[in-house]
């Protein structure tokens, strides 16, 4: 579309992708003040060349702050471990620290040593594994662990699949703990959510015999629970009250009702999609609404 744009000597404005899905939602509601945003979804490049989708945003029309994200971890193979989430699986795992190698986590992701070997030295060496803050890649990893899903047909299915099976277990489980780096708001350098402690939660309680349906529950709540300490230290430095959902991950109802009733509690007001797709569906309306108020901005200075 750049391209087609440039040949004929278009002006182009540049809308970074989650900041176009939390102002799709804000434009959907009539929103032109600043909001916290929620954007968590599967793959979109951010403004520092690493791939997002785990993004708390301060957010106007016209522009945006990160404030906290995911913690970075590699994707090994890049677009191969959209299709192969236990790729995706050994970058987390990697990441929090554990020993890829050994025999309790390839039967985890059901993989072979030579395999392993070859994903650790591109992670080690920054090898065709770009650094993702994505949450889909979060799921899409639970579940390559939980479910041995090793392979895809499409993007979000093994997530899909993890919302599944624990559709009929209580919305209080306790959830896996997430750890929240404090970053500096006036730096501008954001917090960081790391899902370290979760990994070592949910292992432990695969090799206690728990069920997986109940460990599905309990990750759920744990993201939401992570994300909504996060947005409760955005409104300590921002003075915000209102937070804005959206991004593909807003299609898991479980992830969204849970994320829903856990600020609601701390008290925030909560605005969501609801003719506007919070998946990419909907991201260029989101573009639009950007561009138009960036113009108008620009046309008043």
């Amino acid at each position: 579309a750049k391209d087609w744009a440039r040949e004929r000597g278009l002006d182009l404005l540049a809308v970074q992708h989650h900041h176009a899905h939390v102002a799709g939602c804000m434009a959907e509601h009539g929103l032109t003040g600043a909001a916290i945003g929620l954007a968590l979804d599967g793959t979109g490049y951010g403004s520092d060349g690493k791939i997002w989708g785990g993004e708390v945003l301060v957010s106007r029309l016209d522009g945006f702050e990160r404030f906290a994200h995911l913690e970075y971890v590699p994707m090994p193979g890049g677009d191969a471990a959209v299709r192969e989430p236990w790729r995706m699986a050994l970058g987390h795992l990697h990441a929090a620290g554990f020993d890829v190698g050994s025999e309790e986590i390839l039967a985890l992701v059901g993989t072979q040593e030579r395999e392993v070997r070859v994903l650790r030295q591109m992670m080690e060496r920054g090898l065709n594994s770009p650094l993702t803050s994505s949450c889909g890649r979060l799921f899409d990893s639970v579940a390559a662990v939980v479910l041995n899903r090793r392979r895809v047909d499409y993007e979000a299915q093994a997530a899909i699949e993890l919302e599944g099976i624990a559709v009929d277990e209580a919305d209080d489980e306790a959830g896996y703990e997430m750890e929240l780096v404090k970053g500096d708001w006036a730096a501008r350098r954001p917090a960081v959510i790391s899902a370290g402690t979760l990994w070592k939660e949910l292992l432990s309680d695969l090799r206690s015999g728990v069920s997986k349906p109940r460990i599905a529950a309990r990750f759920h709540a744990g993201v939401a629970e992570g994300f909504v300490r996060a947005a409760v230290m955005a409104r300590e430095a921002s003075g915000l009250g209102q937070v804005v959902m959206s991004g593909g991950c807003m299609h898991n109802r479980r992830l969204a009702r849970l994320l829903r009733a856990k600020l609601e509690s701390e008290g925030f007001e909560v605005v969501q999609h609801v003719e506007v797709s919070p998946g990419d569906g909907g991201l260029s309306y989101g573009q639009a609404a950007v561009a138009a108020a960036m113009l108008s901005k620009s046309k008043l200075t």
